[in-house]
C-alpha cells in the first residue's frame, strides 16, 4: 500500500506545479483550504490567511482538477454560532454551498452534523469530510457518522500514534466507503487543554462580519508555544508523524486489508517554499535536518506574508487589549532556534506500535512537582519516554531560551487575564 496525503494551500499556483512535476505516483489525491472568511467559518483565523477572490478559487480548483488533484473546501468551524439552526441561517448556508458546487468542490470538510445532513441532501455529489474538531476518538464515534453518510473522518490528534485503536478502526470501515484520516505534522500539545477553546476562538475569527474577523489575539497558541519552548521536550510528545514512519502506516493498513487511509499535510498559514519542503518529504518518506523545518512551528521564518502586511501594523480594534496593535506577534514569534535531528528519532515509533498508554499515565514532560512525581511513580502511572527522547534529539542555545522566555513572559502576562 502506498499512503495517500491531502495537503494543505495557500492558492499559489507554483505549489500545484510543484506537485504534479514531484508526485509521480499521484500519492497526493487532494489539497484543502478556503477563503480569507465566509459566511460559515473555519478552522483558522482569516488576518492569517491570504486574500483569495471567489473567481480566483474557481480559477484554482479548475488548475487542480487539470492536474488530477481533489479539492476540499473547509466549512469547519467548531462553532457556527447557532446560524445553522435558523431558517435565516439555514438558507445563507446552502446559498453558499451551492455557489461552491458550481464550481465543482469535490470534498467538503465539516465538524456539524447538522452541515452533513444539509450537504448531502442538498449537494450529494460532494463528498464530505468530518474535521478533528469533531473529536471522533471511538469507534462508536464512527459509526455515528457513519449513519450520515459521510465519507471520510478525521481522527482526535491524539489517536495518530495509537496503533492498536487505529488497527481495530481500519478493520472496522474495512469493506465500507469511509475512509480514516490523521494528522501528521502539528505540534499541538499532548492532550491540550487549550483546544476546545481555540477551535472555537479561529471559529468567529474566520466568519465574515465577526468582530475578530480582522483581529484576532490567539492567545492559546502563544501560551502554547510558551510551554513548548519553556520545555522542549513538549515537542516530542507533540502528536507528529515523521516522514520515516509513514511506512507503519501502510503496513497497518496492509495489515488490515484496509487501504481507505489518509495523511493530512498542514498549514495554510506557510509558504509556497514550507508546502512544497512538506510535500517532498512525505513522498521521499525521509528528512535529512530539523524536524521542526516540517512542522506546524510558528516561526516568522516560514509564514506567509500577514506580519508585513500593512494592516498588521495598524492599531488593534477599539476593544482589544494591545496597544501596540498586532505588530506584537512579529517580535513573540521571533522564537530561538530549537534543532530537533530528526534522523536521531529513529526507532521512536517502536514503542506506540507495540503498547500504546498514553491516555493511561501522566506524561513527565508535563513538569509535574518532585512529590507529585514522587507518588505518581509510585503507582506505576508516570511515564518519561519522550522526555529521554528528547534528551536524545533536541539542542538549543540555553541563554537564547532564556531570553526569549524573559521578553514574551513580559508580553503574555501583559494580555492575559
Amino acid at each position: 500500500m502506498k499512503m495517500k496525503y491531502s495537503i494543505a494551500t495557500n492558492f499559489d499556483e507554483k505549489l500545484i506545479e510543484a506537485i504534479a512535476k514531484m508526485d509521480m505516483e499521484k500519492s497526493i489525491k487532494s489539497v484543502f483550504g478556503k477563503l480569507k472568511s465566509d459566511a460559515i467559518g473555519g478552522g483558522r483565523p482569516a488576518m492569517f490567511l491570504p486574500e483569495v477572490s471567489f473567481q480566483k478559487l474557481a480559477d484554482y480548483i479548475q488548475l487542480c482538477h487539470k492536474n488530477g488533484i481533489e479539492f476540499n473546501y473547509l466549512l469547519n468551524p467548531m462553532c457556527l454560532g447557532n446560524k445553522e439552526l435558523t431558517a435565516d441561517g439555514q438558507k445563507e448556508i446552502i446559498k453558499f454551498m451551492g455557489e461552491l458546487a458550481d464550481i465543482k468542490i469535490d470534498w467538503f470538510t465539516i465538524n456539524s452534523p447538522a452541515l452533513a445532513r444539509i450537504a448531502k441532501r442538498k449537494f450529494p455529489q460532494i463528498k464530505i469530510s468530518v474535521g478533528v474538531h469533531a473529536l471522533v476518538s471511538e469507534l462508536q464515534h464512527i459509526k455515528n457518522w457513519e449513519n450520515l453518510d459521510v465519507d471520510e473522518i478525521t481522527l482526535q490528534m491524539y489517536l495518530s500514534r495509537n496503533f492498536p485503536m487505529l488497527e481495530r478502526m481500519l478493520n472496522y470501515t474495512k469493506g465500507t466507503k469511509v475512509g480514516l484520516r490523521v494528522f501528521a505534522n502539528t505540534l499541538c500539545l499532548h492532550n491540550c487543554s487549550y483546544r476546545a477553546s481555540h477551535s472555537t476562538g479561529q471559529s468567529h475569527a474566520s466568519r465574515t462580519g465577526d468582530p475578530t474577523e480582522k483581529y484576532y489575539l490567539d492567545v492559546n497558541t502563544m501560551t502554547c508555544t510558551y510551554e513548548k519552548i519553556k520545555n522542549p521536550a513538549h515537542l516530542i510528545a507533540a502528536e507528529w508523524i515523521r516522514p520515516e514512519d509513514v511506512k507503519h502506516y501502510e503496513r497497518l493498513c496492509e495489515k488490515t486489508g484496509n487501504n481507505n487511509f489518509t495523511i493530512k499535510l498542514v498549514e495554510r498559514t506557510k509558504s509556497t517554499e514550507f508546502l512544497i519542503r512538506v510535500a517532498k518529504a512525505y513522498l521521499d518518506q525521509s528528512y535529512d535536518g530539523n524536524l521542526l523545518d516540517l512542522m506546524l512551528w510558528p516561526s516568522v521564518k516560514s509564514p506567509l506574508a500577514i506580519l508585513s502586511r500593512k494592516e498588521a501594523q495598524t492599531m488593534p480594534a477599539k476593544d482589544m487589549p494591545l496597544p501596540e496593535g498586532f505588530k506584537i506577534f512579529k517580535e513573540y514569534y521571533t522564537l530561538p532556534e530549537i534543532n530537533i535531528e530528526n534522523k536521531k528519532l529513529d526507532g521512536f515509533f517502536n514503542k506506540f506500535i507495540e503498547t500504546f498508554d498514553c491516555t493511561e499515565k501522566v506524561c513527565e514532560v508535563f513538569q509535574p512537582s518532585k512529590e507529585q512525581i514522587a507518588q505518581t511513580d509510585k503507582k506505576g502511572l508516570l511515564c518519561s519516554y519522550c522526555k529521554i527522547w528528547a534528551q536524545k534529539s533536541i539542542s538549543y542555545e540555553q541563554s537564547a531560551v532564556d531570553g526569549w522566555l524573559e521578553k514574551s513572559g513580559t508580553i503574555l502576562n501583559s494580555i492575559s487575564y
